[in-house]
């Protein structure tokens, strides 16, 4: 007599509840995995087909219908979702809705293919092995083939469900190809349903021919779907491409200007050149440079939203990069796309992210912030206290620990990276670049410098130690840029609150010059977060812009001292100073003096600037409303009574609105501020000299353009500011490099 259906099912059910169940509490402890989110349902979607496979095989086997074993592994679910709940008492989960979307799309759906496979192998006489071949394979060979043939940063997969993108990126792009791929994966599941049937006889044949069409059709829009992002279908989204003698450079052509795009073709090949001669080396075919307008747009296109990155595996050297953050970015991705070359075989890279990061940073030209070095050495200088041989030891320590990729990846961004990137820079300067090379593979250090890893460390702190100078601002920058957490540090991963959301809508309407619609947002976003200070920003802009200065000063007067900076000192000072109180305009602006970095150069001069034009309420008038820097100088020219802090004002809207023939006249005739201090008047004076350089860059006055940045960077190194003269003194090289090089473009 046959046993009752239910008495052999329970085992498997057990079974894979304590698998589940398992798989779970062991998550509770790891950080970032520990919540219902993208990383903990993509393990759960991994494990859920072959527990949900291994157990339907076992009821189809014992005679279970389709639809039974399908929701009885599916109801086996709530097991993980209860349980993977529970760590919100210890581990808060501020986008647990959203992690209940992955669920369904994750571990739902794979159970659905993996109850749909186990019963095609049985319906085909197929064993377990089938069901775990093909999840392997499904697996692995999916982020193969996306990753390793597409320049995308996204895999999506039947399996575990898909990555969304670059763990450097704190905010989940959730493209609709994600939707479009497990619309697939249901296609797929219902196809292997459809065998199974055919194998029992039973279901119509033409339905076989109908899911291949559609799940071919899926395969053909691939790219159009967002299911995949090969290069033709990039280039063709960006629209305008560049050519350049070692450079193809792809843009939109309706977010990019001409001019603009010369522009960053010279500096294309300038970089390239320096890279060139520093590493002792070139790139021999063409790299392909992917220049996105917007963070939204990459995010689309890539998956990749903030990060800026080089896929050196790929078969065709390229960059991708974030136009707005293009000077901060570009040459440390194209110091990615050097070092492949020295490589491990088919990655073209080492397998220690701290030698791949630590590079790109070493070989990063000058930003006019203090370098690696100072951040590092300030650091341990401040730790040091009664024991610095123990400080010193423990960076020593943490530089060796970077070096393995679980060291890189768990620790703090801004650490991790600042401290390779000196160490690097202290092994290339030292030794050349040919150690370092041999080295970079597999970290062989004792092979190629001849003595261990250790010993490196202690003589690249050994090197910090004896450093003759610290940039005054050094210890500010590290301490800031030190204490923001990793992504498995922060409170809730991945979560953008609504405030934020709203307040980037209020930016964008203010781009738009929609006040009203600025204004509504960032009221929104401070109902829920009224010390939020880029709203307060905001929202002060926008009433600005409406000529309503009373509020503004009103709400911003309340803010607490802590909450006050100087962003929101110099929106205050504004306010004051449309009202026609120039006195405390000053003092505002005084305050977010006080508030700026040292090394933020240009923003004390615009507020130096602010000062001197705190007693022309109808000057503040047009610079408060936030249109286009061409419009602003436009209006201010059209004063009958340009004054000398006005003038100023028209230089340096000109000169950003890229108008550098018109900025460098200018500049050139400006007349010196009278009220201010001798040192703002020095400051000025010194920005006065970079602003000309800049303008006679973009004007194409190449040489004049280094003359002037020369001459800035000697004023400013002897001021003991050696970063920004270092910066001044690379804009300079560039200048006589674009100067004396052919130009070789063309355009399509």
């Amino acid at each position: 007599m046959a046993a009752p259906p239910t008495r052999g099912r329970r085992p498997g059910l057990y079974w894979a509840a304590g698998v589940y169940a398992a798989l779970c509490v062991s998550l509770w402890g790891v950080p970032l995995f520990n919540r219902l989110h993208v990383e903990s349902m993509a393990l759960l979607a991994a494990a859920a087909f072959f527990v949900a496979g291994y157990a339907a095989y076992g009821a189809f086997e014992r005679g279970s219908a389709f639809r039974a074993v399908l929701g009885t592994q599916a109801a086996l679910l709530a097991v993980p979702l209860v349980l993977m709940t529970v760590p919100v008492f210890w581990a808060p989960n501020c986008g647990y809705l959203l992690g209940l979307l992955f669920f369904g799309l994750f571990p739902v759906v794979t159970v659905g293919l993996a109850v749909a496979v186990a019963y095609a192998c049985t319906g085909l006489g197929r064993g377990r092995f089938w069901i775990g071949a093909l999840g392997l394979a499904v697996a692995a060979l999916g982020p193969l083939y996306d990753l390793g043939f597409h320049p995308q940063f996204y895999t999506y997969n039947h399996v575990f469900g898909g990555v969304l993108g670059p763990i450097y990126d704190e905010e989940l792009a959730i493209r609709p190809g994600l939707f479009a791929f497990r619309g697939l994966t249901v296609l797929w599941a219902v196809l292997a349903w459809h065998m199974g049937q055919r194998a029992r006889a039973q279901g119509p044949a033409w339905r076989g021919g109908l899911l291949l069409l559609a799940i071919g059709a899926c395969y053909l829009g691939a790219a159009p779907l967002g299911i995949n992002t090969p290069s033709w279908h990039l280039q063709r989204a960006l629209g305008g491409a560049h050519r350049t003698p070692h450079f193809i450079l792809y843009y939109d052509p309706a977010q990019t200007d001409s001019a603009a795009v010369r522009r960053l073709a010279d500096d294309h090949e300038f970089r390239y050149a320096q890279l060139a001669e520093r590493l002792g080396l070139t790139v021999d075919a063409p790299i392909a440079s992917y220049l996105y307008p917007s963070s939204e747009v990459k995010a689309r296109l890539t998956g990749a939203r903030n990060t800026s990155v080089a896929p050196v595996w790929l078969a065709d050297p390229q960059v991708h990069i974030l136009l707005p953050r293009y000077d901060g970015v570009f040459t440390h991705e194209l110091a990615h796309v050097f070092s492949r070359p020295f490589g491990l075989p088919v990655l073209n890279s080492s397998w220690s992210v701290g030698l791949v990061e630590g590079l790109a940073v070493a070989l990063e030209p000058p930003d006019g912030r203090p370098s690696p070095d100072e951040q590092v050495a300030v650091v341990a200088l401040r730790g040091a206290g009664a024991d610095a041989e123990a400080a010193w030891t423990a960076v020593e320590e943490r530089l060796v620990a970077t070096l393995s990729p679980q060291g890189f990846w768990t620790g703090r961004g801004a650490v991790s990276y600042t401290t390779m990137g000196s160490f690097v820079s202290f092994l290339l300067h030292t030794y050349g670049p040919e150690p370092f090379k041999a080295a970079y593979a597999t970290s062989a250090f004792e092979a190629a410098y001849g003595v261990p890893v250790d010993s490196l460390a202690r003589a690249w702190t050994a090197h910090l130690r004896t450093q003759p100078l610290v940039t005054r601002s050094a210890e500010a920058l590290a301490s800031r840029r030190f204490s923001v957490p990793s992504l498995f540090e922060v409170r809730c991963p991945h979560h953008v609150p609504r405030y934020v959301r709203a307040t980037r809508r209020g930016l964008d309407a203010l781009r738009q010059e929609d006040w009203p619609a600025a204004e509504a947002a960032f009221d929104e976003a401070l109902d829920q977060q009224p010390r939020y200070v880029s709203a307060l920003s905001g929202w002060a802009q926008a009433r600005l812009a409406q000529g309503d200065p009373a509020s503004v000063r009103a709400r911003l007067d309340t803010v607490a001292a802590p909450y006050q900076t100087a962003t929101l000192h110099l929106r205050r000072g504004d306010a004051w100073a449309l009202l026609g109180e120039a006195e405390a305009a000053r003092q505002a602006y005084a305050q977010a003096l006080r508030r700026t970095p040292l090394y933020a150069h240009t923003t004390q001069a615009i507020l130096h600037l602010r000062h001197a034009v705190a007693d022309q309420p109808a000057v503040v008038e047009i610079l408060v409303v936030p249109t286009s820097p061409a419009a602003q100088a436009e209006r201010l020219r059209g004063r009958p009574d340009t004054s000398p802090a006005a003038a100023w004002w028209i230089a340096w809207r000109q000169l950003q609105a890229g108008d550098g023939a018109a900025a460098y006249e200018r500049l050139r005739a400006l007349p010196p501020l009278v009220g201010l201090a001798p040192t703002a008047q020095a400051l000025l004076e010194r920005r006065r000299q970079v602003w000309a350089s800049q303008a006679l860059a973009r004007a194409g006055a190449h040489a004049e353009a280094a003359a002037w940045a020369e001459a800035a960077a000697h004023a400013y190194a002897r001021l003991g500011e050696v970063p920004e003269s270092a910066r001044l003194l690379d804009a300079a090289a560039r200048s006589r490099w674009i100067q004396q090089a052919t130009p070789r473009v063309s355009s399509r």
